[in-house]
């Protein structure tokens, strides 16, 4: 499912130095705790975060359902998550052009 071009030019995530998506894991707690941070968003943060939990987390996963996006001025952080969904949210930028 691919998104609207209106929605692509509502947000914007530039590359790094090293030319790779700013998509970070972040562990707290002693490990308990998985973060995926999403970082130097340029545009319009809601609309991403909107896109991301429609179009790519199955509501019907019990560990999705946990899940929450947190919108932190030009950063998403992904509380809930489970490491691998960080290769998920990769990908899934990568098939959105970014």
């Amino acid at each position: 499912m691919s998104l609207p071009s209106v929605n692509r030019a509502l947000y914007f995530i530039p590359r790094n130095i090293r030319n790779h998506l700013p998509v970070y894991t972040d562990f707290r707690t002693g490990g308990a705790q998985c973060f995926i941070l999403i970082k130097n968003i340029q545009g319009n943060t809601p609309a991403l975060a909107k896109d991301l939990t429609d179009s790519l987390f199955d509501s019907a996963d019990p560990a999705a359902s946990r899940m929450r996006v947190e919108q932190h001025s030009n950063r998403l952080v992904i509380k809930g998550a489970r490491p691998d969904w960080k290769n998920r949210v990769v990908l899934w930028l990568r098939e959105r052009g970014f």
